[in-house]
């Protein structure tokens, strides 16, 4: 329910499916700028919870998501224990070749990042702590005897950040769904499906643990399917996302 009503006054001003396509290309352009700098991937699916718990609470008309999101990558290189130098970092965001265009009219410095990375602990109640499927996904592979399916499955997990499930669900169950999709993926049959959510002690029966597995998976399914029709979310071109942040910024100006 919060997910549906955050971004109200944002919507005004756009339109919800604006919004959305705002969001995801944010995240992509994290995991971009998280893999050029060879930051673990760790790092960056904690920087996207922050970056999707964030905007719960606040809209991108007040906060430029240009700022916030490389801001908390930087977090959450700290957060995970991570070193990131700040000089390096700003300097490498403007000489990127795909964020050169979003970014060449921003006075982005070390300072910026300290300034906003403080807001942005404020609006998050100072709490940093995030759970991911990973630990849970190799514990059960393991466990399984089933090594073989780890890769997909963590793939398929980095994907799932690219939704807001991780808003929605606990870990766990976003792990075992993980590795249930990836198990229709490598032609498990049926009885090893449902054998596997035994071992991890979910009803076979259709209840309701059942059911929330069967709906973060079709969620998966679901963004695979938009990728397919309409590419990934940094496909939209730059002057368009600047574009979106101006009519956010006439109804809600940055603070």
């Amino acid at each position: 329910k919060e997910v549906l009503k955050s971004n109200a006054l944002d919507i005004v001003a756009t339109s919800r499916d604006e919004i959305l396509k705002l969001r995801l290309y944010f995240v992509e352009m994290m995991h971009h700028m998280g893999k050029e700098l060879k930051l673990r991937q760790r790092v960056i699916s904690s920087a996207v919870v922050f970056f999707k718990r964030f905007y719960l609470k606040r809209s991108f008309g007040e906060y430029d998501p240009r700022i916030i999101a490389i801001t908390l990558l930087f977090l959450a290189a700290k957060v995970e224990e991570t070193y990131l130098n700040a000089k390096f970092f700003v300097k490498s965001v403007k000489e990127d070749e795909l964020l050169r265009p979003l970014y060449k009219a921003l006075n982005i410095t070390t300072e910026t990042l300290l300034r906003f990375e403080f807001q942005i602990m404020e609006a998050l109640s100072f709490n940093l702590i995030v759970f991911h499927p990973y630990r849970p996904i190799t514990r059960i592979l393991e466990g399984m005897g089933e090594k073989r399916l780890l890769q997909m499955a963590w793939s398929i997990a980095n994907d799932s950040y690219r939704t807001d499930l991780c808003l929605e669900h606990a870990p766990a169950k976003i792990a075992v769904a993980v590795i249930y999709l990836s198990m229709i993926l490598n032609d498990y049959d049926q009885k090893a499906r449902d054998s596997f959510l035994q071992q991890v002690r979910i009803s076979g029966e259709g209840g309701p643990e059942v059911d929330e597995v069967l709906e973060i998976s079709g969620r998966l399914v679901e963004l695979y399917r938009y990728y397919s029709e309409n590419g990934k979310g940094d496909k939209m071109s730059a002057s368009k996302v600047l574009n979106i942040l101006e009519k956010l910024r006439k109804l809600s100006p940055e603070k």
